[in-house]
């Protein structure tokens, strides 16, 4: 309303044209982004904050009569755009200011000023060079004097780019202020921003001096309700508008009053700021005829400060985050890397006036590198809803490294004037020295707040250590540590979140509590303060919370598989399918709800790197394990597959309440060999029913084995709450188990069992207490298998640690460690097996060198006691990578030295050898091993070492290998790396020898892929080894055929069978371990069948067309325009005639086919339904009535369904509809029926129109294609006319004597000729076709 007036008002104005005037303070050229309206420096530019002030001395304005009423503003603009919606407001002010000072803060500047212009949606969208103008929304009355300009701008549109406004020098007229947050009060315009004015067109309306009586009008405010010390205005509207009126406005804490003078308030405007509710009115005075007017009255509430905290965050999610917060009873951690404002003012402490408490934060920098985050904690202790400067109580900079968390411990004084009561308190971090703005956002780091209840401290002393015990689906047990000697405690508790004092309230004499009733797969907290005396509380504990899911509070684990094992959900057609790219991720909801440490889990980020992040659709899963929940059943630098049919895919098995949900990583290689096309295989499984989660591994071999498989550059674990490591990049956990099982529990095991020594007669361990902190162990031992329930020896310890005594030598031991959890709980143990070492002391010094056939060891050895000493030794050698006691053991002498031999030794073979004391019947444990490579005696052609056809592939190895100038001449030709005829290049260097017999079928498989080493190899014949340039060679290969190794593998064919042939392998650049693996080739692809017969447009498998085939084949048209869809034919599209189909079977260069025929018959096309109107007695041809395509061997069958032995028929008569049928069959497709509707038109009569044609009227032929003959025998002039059935005219013409009418050029249809003589006519159909 205030609005519409006002527009109203203005338009009285300028509806009288030579009223409106203004003027132009100003003429620069030059322009900048600096000096306002608003700061906009580049459209990137993070300063989305600025403030201006300028001055108009009344010489610059002596065009302006004092009285008159401001209108307009306009500034010249130089240079770009920002779209809506922006904050924009502008203030005026009457003052007699000459300069304004630098370091003026905002509040001073902008005090009394009037907001003339304010708008939240505004764009700066001015074309430039040009003015951009504002007409104000509260028009100004110009009393004379200076007159001030302020600015206030807000920036949240999208900007060209910088926009500049063009400017003129005026030092000491100009200051302003901008930052990358928000401002306030307090903030300092300085000269930087100054010292020149935007060029400005002022508007105006000349002002009339007021006479008579005054109207005072309405009092208006800009906002109904306002936080506490906040500014605000009042204005009036629909008040006189002259010169000559004076204002003053008052204020009351009352409707009613009593109202007193607001000192200074003495324009048309005021602005306020107030810590109650308060009521305005203005006083409007005429001078010159002394009326007085008393405005309306306008009320403004003021808000609690509770909810008039500004707001603050970062804007982006990296870098610093706030890991946990400690102060008195709040201890609150919130891991992970993703805040930018985290509102936890659900938690509260007690703090006293005048105290100084301890705190710490955990800070983190999530990012690389390390830097300095300015740190800030605020507490409003005037409960004004603002976090003023005497209210900041720690500021610091602290040095943060690559993710980790730092501690940073400091002490906070609450002032001692601090109000009493609730209130909040704000902590911010920031990168960079930086200061911590209260207010506002900036780029990286994190704001959380938090309650805080400020009280003089009771005398009862509060309880410590709070916590759950246990909780299942109706009930929780809770357990306390009593402050002092109290012996009575109140208990609140209720959902998660409740606020403090609406709880359900319970006293109790003892503890732990066990608190009944609760609502199933709910989420709960309780509090407890003890009860020394009636009236004489403790302060309230912190919160504890839990769960009735009847889940355990902490997450434990062990090996266990599920019963289902891997589930390969890869073939499913309703699992989801994607190929994530390399570092990518898929937000995902899941099917069923997750109860995750204690969180509710709904949707999870899954990632191509072998983790999946919980509670979010849109995290990044990097490389590791990152704080915040999460589960990673493989992380670490995965690649997108190459595989086909890799990449991940999850769905939901089984249905709800008892399904499954499984995400499967299949064929994922690592980053770095992204060409070995079988990477790992593994899945996570999330057991909805029990909300056990599982990972589940099917394949860890990568194609290093040293690096990669087995886990070797992975992680594996959870993250959360609680943090667990099952294995860091280790391969030992993967080399031993398939899965790992995460089950609650609500007292767990120990971890990190360790063992400090074992002697032959005692051990000795040491272990970590487990997330619930627990201090006390029970530890049970005994000989393997014992039950510790019944037997066994018993321990209880205070300290992590135990001392085992009196065990025998060569003991095989049980033991279980226990932990006592609050509450009285105990753990389910953990388990370990270990045997003590024997007497017999173990072997030192040992050492191995390996000879063609042979071992050369030596070992040193003393006696651990004189009655054991050595009797002999045992030498065990196993293939390289294998377990222990899988090899061969060989008995040794009691010497200390020995020479081993065995001609099964092949050359290149890698062993691993171990060495064992043998005192009597007592043996020591094996010691080693020692790693050797049999030497190379295979590095000639004589020295080849044989390979059988059909047997496993053996791991040789080419270090020390040679190369020799015969071997340089038979090198195979350069011919491409993937090509079974030469290598890639022809150099050689790490030659080999092997040979073989070739098989029945003459065709041989080459493989050399079981590592993956860069090898080629060459297969010759020659029958003399010493002299190689008589070798041919019959193949060669360097790289995988229709393969991504860079290993050999293909095929050569056409060997004379039973002959023997040499193979050359050569490693290409540095030596290493190898395989060849040599097969016979045999493909068989069956027998042609019978014929396959099919109708245009079916469907056939061409499998029926062949017997006794075998699978892994190819289908290939024998015409080069037929395309298959794998084995089947679709004869849509192609003709109707005989095709054939070579079913091809090949392994390499060894092909085998059979044929498959197929005929297409055509299908019968009876054409299209039709109609054809004839007289009675009417001659017809059912051709006529049919149109499309019309296969002419069908059959006409009458309306009785009797075939007609053509397509000819005559109407009877009796008038009505008759329908033929014509059937075309076919000896494979179906057949096609179409009708003719045949109408007999009862007006007429054909033999009647006969016998009337006395003008002897002849026309022929009927039916006729083109021309059509007419002729009469009675002579004279007779009109002829060309009709359609519609009786519509389409020709006329005289006739006298014969002629001919050409129809060709009219559609197909039947059509009437009328011939009238002498009042006489005769009408004849005819059929054009």
């Amino acid at each position: 309303m205030r609005k519409l007036y006002v527009l109203g008002l203005l338009l009285l104005f300028f509806g009288q044209m030579g009223w409106s005037q203004f003027i132009q303070i100003g003429t620069g050229t030059t322009s900048s982004y600096l000096s306002g309206p608003i700061y906009r420096s580049a459209a990137t530019s993070t300063f989305n904050w600025s403030k201006y002030a300028y001055i108009y001395t009344a010489t610059e304005l002596a065009a302006i009569p004092a009285g008159s009423m401001i209108t307009q503003i306009e500034w010249e603009k130089a240079a770009g755009t920002i779209t809506a919606p922006n904050n924009f407001e502008i203030l005026l002010a009457n003052n007699s200011a000459t300069v304004l000072t630098t370091a003026t803060t905002w509040g001073v500047v902008s005090a009394g000023a009037t907001s003339v212009y304010n708008s939240t949606n505004q764009g700066f969208m001015g074309t430039a060079p040009g003015w951009e103008s504002y007409i104000l929304t509260t028009p100004f009355i110009y009393t004379g004097g200076t007159l001030q300009i302020m600015t206030d701008h807000v920036k949240y549109g999208t900007a060209s780019g910088a926009v500049n406004y063009n400017r003129t020098l005026a030092t000491g007229m100009a200051i302003g202020w901008a930052a990358g947050a928000a401002g306030s009060a307090a903030s300092s315009l300085t000269t930087t921003y100054g010292n020149n004015r935007p060029n400005i067109k002022i508007h105006y309306v000349p002002g009339t001096a007021c006479t008579g009586a005054v109207t005072a009008g309405t009092a208006v405010s800009s906002v109904p309700a306002v936080c506490p010390s906040v500014p605000y205005s009042v204005s009036l509207t629909g008040s006189t508008l002259a010169s000559g009126i004076t204002y003053q406005w008052q204020s009351a804490t009352t409707a009613t009053g009593p109202f007193t003078n607001i000192a200074g308030a003495v324009n048309s405007s005021y602005q306020a700021t107030q810590t109650v509710d308060t009521w305005y009115q203005c006083i409007v005075t005429c001078t010159a005829s002394g009326s007085i007017d008393t405005s309306t009255v306008v009320a403004v509430t003021t808000n609690s400060f509770y909810n008039c905290y500004c707001t603050s965050g970062a804007t982006a999610t990296t870098y610093g985050d706030i890991q946990r917060v400690e102060l008195n009873t709040i201890d609150n951690s919130s891991l992970g890397c993703n805040g930018t404002y985290s509102d936890f003012t659900s938690i509260s402490t007690l703090l006293s006036p005048g105290v100084t408490y301890p705190m710490e934060l955990d800070l983190m920098n999530c990012s690389g590198g390390t830097y300095n985050y300015g740190t800030r904690v605020w507490i409003d202790t005037d409960h004004n809803g603002q976090f003023d400067t005497y209210e900041l109580l720690y500021d610091a900079s602290n040095s943060l490294p690559s993710l980790v968390s730092v501690n940073v411990p400091f002490n906070i004084t609450v002032p001692s004037t601090a109000l009493s009561g609730m209130t909040r308190m704000r902590i911010v971090i920031i990168e960079s020295n930086a200061t911590p703005p209260a207010c506002g956002t900036y780029t990286w780091g994190e704001t959380e707040d938090y309650m805080i209840n400020i009280s003089a401290p009771p005398t009862c002393p509060q309880p410590i250590l709070l916590n759950v015990v246990s909780s299942t689906l109706n009930q929780a047990v809770i357990d306390w540590t009593p402050g002092g000697s109290e012996t009575q405690w109140q208990i609140e508790y209720g959902p998660q979140g409740f606020t403090p004092g609406t709880g359900t309230l319970v006293y109790t004499t003892a503890h732990p509590y066990t608190i009944s009733s609760l609502t199933p797969y709910s989420f709960y907290q309780a509090r407890v303060r003890a009860v020394c005396t009636p009236g004489d509380s403790s302060f309230w504990s912190p919160m504890v919370s839990w769960n009735t899911y009847n889940q355990g509070q902490y997450i434990t684990w062990d090996n266990e598989c599920p019963a289902t094992g891997f589930m390969d959900i890869s073939a499913s057609p309703t699992a989801t399918y994607t190929n994530i790219a390399y570092l990518g991720e898929i937000g995902v909801t899941l099917p069923f709800p997750l109860l995750y440490q204690g969180t509710l889990i709904t949707t999870a980020t899954i990632g191509n790197t072998g983790g999946m992040k919980l509670g979010t659709t849109t995290a990044a899963v990097n490389l590791v394990m990152e704080p915040g929940n999460g589960l990673y059943p493989f992380v670490q630098q995965l690649a997108q597959s190459y595989a086909v049919g890799g990449g991940i895919y999850y769905e939901q098995v089984g249905t709800s309440p008892n399904s499954k949900f499984v995400v499967q990583w299949k064929d994922i290689p690592h980053w770095n060999s992204p060409i070995f096309p079988n990477g790992a295989t593994f899945e996570l499984i999330i057991d909805e029913a029990t909300q056990e989660i599982y990972y589940v591994y099917d394949d860890v071999i990568m194609g290093n084995p040293t690096a990669w498989d087995f886990g070797g550059d992975a992680e594996i674990g959870v993250r959360g709450a609680q943090n667990i490591n099952v294995s860091m990049n280790n391969q030992a956990y993967l080399q031993n188990n398939s899965c790992v099982h995460f089950y609650y529990v609500n007292c767990p095991n120990p971890v990190a069992l360790t063992t400090t020594y074992l002697f032959p007669n005692e051990a000795a361990f040491t272990w970590t207490a487990s997330a619930a902190g627990e201090t006390s162990w029970t530890v049970v031992y005994g000989p393997v298998g014992f039950d510790p329930l019944t037997s066994g020896t018993t321990l209880t310890v205070t300290a992590a640690s135990v001392q085992l005594l009196n065990l025998i030598p060569l003991g095989n031991y049980d033991m279980y460690i226990y932990s006592a959890c609050a509450g009285g709980l105990q753990s389910a143990g953990l388990f370990y097996n270990f045997q003590t070492p024997p007497i017999c002391s173990n072997p030192t010094a040992f050492t191995s060198a390996a000879g063609v056939d042979s071992l050369m060891s030596s070992w040193s050895w003393s006696p651990y006691t004189s009655f054991y000493p050595s009797t002999g030794f045992n030498l065990q050698v196993v293939a390289q990578d294998s377990a222990l006691y899988t090899g061969t053991v060989y008995a040794l002498d009691n010497n200390f030295t020995d020479t081993t031999t065995n001609a099964a030794w092949y050359p290149g073979q890698a062993v691993q050898v171990y060495v064992q004391a043998v005192c009597g019947q007592d043996t020591s444990a094996y010691v080693g091993p020692i790693s050797l490579i049999m030497p190379i005696s295979n590095d000639n052609a004589c020295g080849a070492h044989p390979i059988t056809v059909g047997a496993p592939g053996l791991l040789y190895n080419n270090t020390g290998a040679t190369v020799n100038a015969e071997e340089l001449g038979i090198v195979p030709p350069v011919t491409g790396a993937q090509t079974t005829t030469g290598w890639a290049n022809n150099t050689l260097n790490h030659t080999t020898w092997f040979k073989f017999t070739a098989p029945a079928s003459g065709n041989v498989r080459i493989d050399a892929t079981g590592v993956a080493y860069n090898g080629q190899i060459g297969v010759y014949y020659g029958t003399d080894c010493s002299i190689l340039p008589s070798f041919t060679l019959e193949g060669a290969n360097d790289n995988e055929i229709d393969g991504t190794s860079e290993a050999p593998n293909f095929t050569v064919c056409g060997l004379t069978p039973g002959v023997e042939y040499y193979l050359m392998h050569d490693g290409s650049g540095t030596a290493g371990t190898y395989t060849i693996e040599i097969s016979e080739v045999s493909v068989y692809a069956g027998v042609e069948g019978e014929v396959l017969e099919i109708c245009y447009g079916e469907s056939v498998n061409l499998f029926l067309g062949i017997a006794n085939y075998a699978l892994g084949g190819e289908w290939l048209a024998t015409s080069p325009a037929v395309v298959l869809q794998g084995n089947t034919f679709n004869s849509t599209d192609y003709a109707s005639q005989s095709y054939t189909f070579n079913y091809v079977v090949s392994d390499g260069c060894a092909v085998d086919q059979a044929t498959s025929t197929v005929i297409v018959y055509a299908a019968p096309s009876a054409g299209e339904d039709g109609s054809i109107t004839v007289c009675l007695n009417e001659p017809f041809v059912l051709w006529n009535g049919l149109s499309g395509n019309i296969d002419a061997n069908g059959t006409w069958y009458n309306a009785s369904n009797v075939a007609l032995p053509n397509a000819q028929d005559t109407s009877g008569a009796l008038a009505g509809q008759f329908n033929y049928d014509y059937i075309v069959t076919s000896p494979v497709c179906p057949s096609d029926t179409s009708n003719v509707l045949i109408i007999v038109d009862g007006s007429c009569d054909f033999t009647a129109s006969i016998a009337e044609n006395v003008m002897g009227v002849s026309m022929y032929p009927n039916p006729t294609s083109s021309l059509l003959y007419i002729s009469k025998t009675q002579s004279g002039l007779a009109s002829l006319e060309l009709l359609d059935l519609n009786g519509k005219a389409l020709h006329q013409q005289v006739m006298d004597q014969p002629l001919t009418l050409d129809l060709s050029n009219y559609p197909k249809g039947l059509y009437m000729v009328k011939i009238q003589m002498n009042g006489a006519s005769v009408i004849e159909r005819i059929a054009v076709q």
